[in-house]
């Protein structure tokens, strides 16, 4: 059984939930850190009343942003097939830190990054720039993203290299 991050949306959106991409401080991360728990997942992909706290990050190089295709048989299967330009996931337990909700957020996006493309990166190489949240689709209902971005300049691999490195390390 696994447990993530959840906020019931009242308290992230108080009055109306702001559709798109957002400006920095649309979510209330002091919200986050007052009124958010540990759920178990299954439950909370499909209970609306609860959104998740998703660390989604895009990889830049030149000014370019690496985009993919998931693969069809996905493990989130929602997400099986759809292009993308980025990567993120769950914030779980083990991702508590003690410098508190930003703490939290930083070190499960670093973790993501990680487990999804191989790449490691100091924390000052995360840059968070926007927030993310639709009601359009099932998927995203239960999901709010704090976006974030990383150039890959300082790993001296070129756009082939970093393609091929993600593509052999991204999750079927």
């Amino acid at each position: 059984m696994k447990f993530i991050l959840v906020v019931e949306r009242k308290h992230l959106f108080p009055g109306l939930s702001p559709q798109g991409f957002l400006p920095l401080g649309t979510i209330d991360l002091d919200a986050v850190e007052k009124w958010g728990f540990f759920a178990e997942r299954d439950y909370m992909e499909n209970c609306s009343h609860y959104k998740q706290i998703i660390p989604y990050i895009s990889l830049t190089l030149d000014g370019q942003v690496l985009a993919y295709q998931r693969q069809t048989k996905h493990s989130e299967q929602r997400l099986g097939g759809l292009w993308t330009v980025g990567f993120g996931g769950h914030i779980e337990p083990i991702d508590r830190s003690e410098a508190g909700v930003h703490g939290l957020l930083q070190t499960a996006a670093l973790r993501e990054l990680e487990e999804e493309t191989g790449f490691s990166v100091s924390d000052d190489a995360l840059v968070a720039r926007g927030c993310i949240n639709s009601e359009k689709e099932d998927v995203s209902s239960v999901h709010a993203g704090l976006f974030y971005t990383v150039d890959l300049a300082a790993t001296g691999m070129d756009h082939a290299a970093i393609a091929e490195r993600v593509t052999e390390q991204a999750e079927p």
